[in-house]
């Protein structure tokens, strides 16, 4: 994905300062499962490390329907830095419609004094 897919960000000055995770479109990938893929953007103002990208699906009543996540790659970014993902919802048929994207992460201190 390019930054042009996302006409509303123009700067990372606008950014809120947290490690942003955007979904793109879900697919059906050829056993069945359901995809999405999508970017991780690190605007913390320190580097991380250890990404973890988290989905809850939710169904029609806006229950937790599945749980999914994957580690991005890369999984250590610097600051302003972007990561792709791509999370196989095994076992979950329907395309992704209603979901909550999630990351977990640490700060990267192995540069500090």
């Amino acid at each position: 994905m390019s930054i042009e897919e996302f006409p509303e960000i123009e700067a990372f000055q606008k950014l809120p300062r947290r490690v942003i995770v955007k979904g793109g479109i879900s697919t059906i990938n050829k056993d069945g499962h359901a995809e999405l893929s999508g970017i991780v953007i690190n605007n913390m103002g320190q580097p991380v490390k250890g990404l973890k990208v988290n989905l809850i699906i939710f169904d029609s009543r806006e229950m937790p329907a599945h749980n999914a996540s994957t580690v991005p790659d890369p999984a250590r970014l610097a600051q302003g830095g972007i990561s792709s993902f791509k999370i196989v919802a095994e076992g979950y048929k329907a395309p992704i419609t209603n979901y909550y994207l999630y990351p977990s992460w640490q700060y990267d201190d192995s540069d500090w004094a």
